[in-house]
């Protein structure tokens, strides 16, 4: 009995450990369109930077829907619809706007995704 407490008292401690580490990585996201970065989590707040669309930010905090960036410069506020969380910006895994086209060889044939 004392074993099998042990046991699922260490499983636990690391569950949560994991968890802890997997919640406090950092997170990124892409400008979806060109926005003022502000000193405060406000519209009337004084602008301190720029971003633009394509661009790679770091998320370090986040206050209703507003969300604090790390970016080359000047550190600030933006809203949350100028991010998009995408694994890829704008959605688009595909060079040249999505013209072209790959291909997987296996042992039975192949396919071809794209154009």
């Amino acid at each position: 009995m004392f074993n099998r407490i042990t046991t699922f008292a260490a499983v636990t401690v690391f569950a949560l450990a994991a968890s802890a580490g997997a919640a406090s990585a950092a997170q990124y996201a892409w400008v979806d369109h060109n926005a003022k970065v502000k000193a405060k989590p406000f519209n009337v707040a004084a602008t301190v930077n720029t971003v633009f669309e394509g661009q790679k930010v770091k998320i370090i905090a986040e206050n209703g829907n507003w969300v604090k960036i790390k970016i080359p410069g000047a550190d600030g506020w933006v809203k949350a619809g100028v991010l998009d969380y995408a694994p890829f910006p704008n959605n688009n895994p595909w060079p040249n706007g999505g013209n072209g086209q790959v291909c997987f060889n296996g042992q039975y044939g192949y396919i071809c995704l794209g154009n």
